[in-house]
């Protein structure tokens, strides 16, 4: 946020008429007469709790009647320059977001912009706005440009009122306190400018903006319009404790609000200099901590100017890499998947790859997640090494990433995708006689075994013990600080990070999977219910949750499992952080474990392959595969896994090739691991 001029208006008083006094001004936006200095009760800067805004929003609300074009009753043609100090508070202040009301006799027009995208379409509509309505129903027009506003805990919102009338329409049930209750969403730094063009503000819209606590009336004299900018409350990073953004004129006295950080963060100066104030610090600060910088009111029943600061002072968050056992030493085709978790103050939004030449990747996240996956494939690293790439934030920063090198070895990891290689030009002709030769060996085989293999039976391998169960989770709880913790069954309480903005699914963020799917976005009045997976119960109570449902802080969830596809505690081993539903992908000799969050693949070997060995998974030992020629065979089925084919539901059973897809459960009869 840039520091910008301050305009200070005439305050409007409780008690008495409106200063209409001018200081001789001849520009645009006229400054008036300042107000006597109002001193800032402690209890007036104070940090909110809950989730605070990280961006702003200007609500306009335009008073579009001939009046103001000095048509019937107007006193002055100001329309034009009215318009050009709504676009300069938008150039000066940038507001994230940004409301056009306009009314006359009664609400007109309500279009929404999001900056800096919408610019073109911001600029144009202002242009073409024209005042030519009839009378001024401004407590009725008020009311239905505030009423729909919502988002309260991610924006700052100042809303500015521009008319040069009084109100009058002529249903008397529209009420100036009315209006202004309206603001049904409106969160504890937002802000109200009712600003009247060169006329009084009637007794009871004076009484009402004193009592909502969160507005104020100003005036300036006719033909003359306000300098926006500076109004209202916003939000500011702070990365140099010595250039605070302060907005406000020198000398203006300053209180700092830091919350949770009081005993690190001070003022080293009570006063505004030159647009900005300084920060002393003490020990080390969270990377975005919140503070609250408050200035006095403009009008003595006025909010205090407020400035958000998010303190990026210590050091910058960065990634967790999840799955560093990853095998880097990649083969020219082969693939490589590494999984990243990012610290609460990154975004997975804006971040790009950098590669070396060779070495092709592909970004791969879900939105809302702190969790993100880099898929990169040699395409040119033919050896040596390594070859660094990095991942490249919104912000230019740039993070280097594990070294990745080339060569023309074998061996495998089940994190690496292991192509079969082309043949060569030279075994043209192998490639008929070969299968042949093949085929009549295993006949030749089957014809001295048979008598044998009639004699005796096959005896079913049982699996291997189960692992040790982890203990299911019984219940949510939503604090009352608005954050998550999950229960166990022994009564175990673990924290969750828990997002305040944007949706979120609580089985990827706890990395649970048999709670993958559920999920929830915070907003002003709780915890909301997005979505809640068809086989899952989430109870409050004896009242099952549903969509849209809002969950209140410091409330206890019951979590069923209702489904028996879905395990309550599957021991998934390294394919945890997939998430559930499973799928099996045969690719060739390829085989592809896929959740919603993921894929992870393992090229087979000769041989039989325990699914639950190679991947370090209770849940699926005893499923086991081998290559048949160019395909995948399901040599052996433990009782409690079920394989489906994806095409038509039909189950799988021991003896049959893998087909391309197939949806992997367990059944309800025993638990994943419990063995046959």
């Amino acid at each position: 946020m840039r520091p910008a001029a301050v305009l200070t208006l005439t305050a409007l008083l409780a008690s008495g008429p409106l200063a209409h006094a001018r200081t001789g001004s001849a520009q645009p936006g006229v400054t008036l007469k300042r107000a006597p200095a109002v001193s800032l009760p402690a209890a007036a800067c104070t940090l909110p709790g809950g989730p605070l805004p990280t961006q702003t929003r200007a609500v306009f609300i335009l008073d579009t009647s001939g009046s103001m074009r000095g048509i019937g009753d107007g006193r002055a043609d100001i329309f034009g320059r009215v318009k050009a100090a709504v676009n300069a508070y938008v150039r000066a202040e940038k507001p994230d977001r940004v409301e056009l009301v306009t009314f006359d006799g009664g609400l007109r027009r309500r279009r929404s912009y999001t900056l800096p995208a919408d610019t073109g379409r911001w600029n144009a509509d202002l242009a073409a706005l024209h005042a030519d309505g009839r009378n001024t129903y401004l407590y009725r027009s008020v009311a239905q440009a505030l009423a729909p506003l919502d988002a309260a805990g991610r924006y700052a919102t100042s809303v500015f009122i521009l008319t040069d009338g009084i109100d009058n329409d002529p249903d008397p049930a529209h009420t100036a306190a009315r209006a202004l209750a309206a603001f049904h969403a409106r969160g504890p730094l937002d802000t109200l400018s009712y600003i009247a063009l060169g006329t009084e503000i009637p007794r009871e819209a004076r009484t009402a903006l004193r009592e909502s606590r969160y507005a104020q009336g100003l005036t300036v004299p006719v033909g003359e319009v306000p300098t926006l900018a500076g109004s209202g409350s916003t939000v500011a990073t702070v990365t140099d404790p010595a250039r605070v953004p302060a907005p406000f004129p020198d000398g203006t006295p300053l209180t700092l609000a830091a919350g949770e950080a009081a005993g690190r963060v001070r003022l080293a100066d009570g006063q505004a200099r030159g647009g900005f104030a300084r920060l002393d610090v003490t020990g080390r600060l969270p990377y975005g901590t919140p503070a609250l910088l408050c200035a006095p009111p403009t009008t003595p029943d006025g909010p205090p100017r407020r400035v958000l600061l998010r303190l990026k002072i210590g050091p910058e968050p960065g990634l967790t890499w999840l799955n560093p056992g990853a095998d880097r030493a990649l083969r020219v085709g082969e693939t490589v998947t590494l999984r990243y978790r990012l610290d609460p103050d990154l975004r997975a939004e804006g971040l790009a790859l950098r590669l070396p030449p060779g070495l092709a990747g592909e970004l791969l996240h879900q939105p809302g997640s702190r969790e993100l996956a880099l898929r990169l494939t040699n395409t040119g690293l033919e050896g040596g090494g390594p070859f660094i790439p990095a991942l490249v934030f919104a912000d230019g920063r740039v993070r280097p990433l594990p070294a990745v090198t080339g060569t023309g070895g074998g061996g495998g990891s089940a994190a690496v995708i292991r192509p079969p290689a082309a043949p060569a030009k030279s075994s043209r002709l192998a490639a008929w006689w070969l299968p042949l030769l093949a085929a009549l060996l295993v006949l030749g085989l089957l014809g001295a075994f048979l008598p044998a293999l009639r004699r005796r039976r096959f005896r079913r391998v049982p699996p291997a013990p189960p692992a040790p169960t982890v203990p299911t989770v019984e219940g949510i709880q939503y604090r009352e600080d608005r954050t998550l913790a999950l229960v166990g069954g022994g009564g175990l309480v673990t924290a969750v990070p828990t997002p305040l903005g944007g949706p979120f699914d609580l089985g990827l963020l706890a990395r649970v999977p048999h709670l993958s799917g559920l999920r929830f976005q915070q907003d002003r009045e709780g915890l909301r219910v997005l979505r809640v997976p068809a086989d899952l119960e989430v109870s409050q109570g004896t009242r099952l949750l549903r969509e849209d449902d809002v969950v209140r802080p410091d409330t206890l969830l019951g979590v069923a499992v209702a489904h028996p596809a879905r395990s309550s505690h599957p021991p998934l081993g390294t394919l945890v952080g997939l998430g559930l539903p499973l799928h099996l992908r045969a690719d060739g000799v390829t085989l592809h474990v896929t959740g919603p969050y993921g894929d992870h693949a393992l090229t087979l070997r000769p041989g039989i392959t325990d699914l639950g060995v190679a991947f370090g998974a209770p849940a699926l030992h005893g499923l086991k595969l081998t290559i048949s020629g160019p395909h995948i065979l399901l040599a052996d089925l433990p009782a409690g896994v079920r394989l489906r084919r994806a095409a038509d539901g039909a189950d799988l059973h021991p003896g049959t090739y893998l087909p391309a897809e197939a949806q992997l459960e367990w059944r309800e009869a025993k638990a994943p691991g419990s063995g046959s």
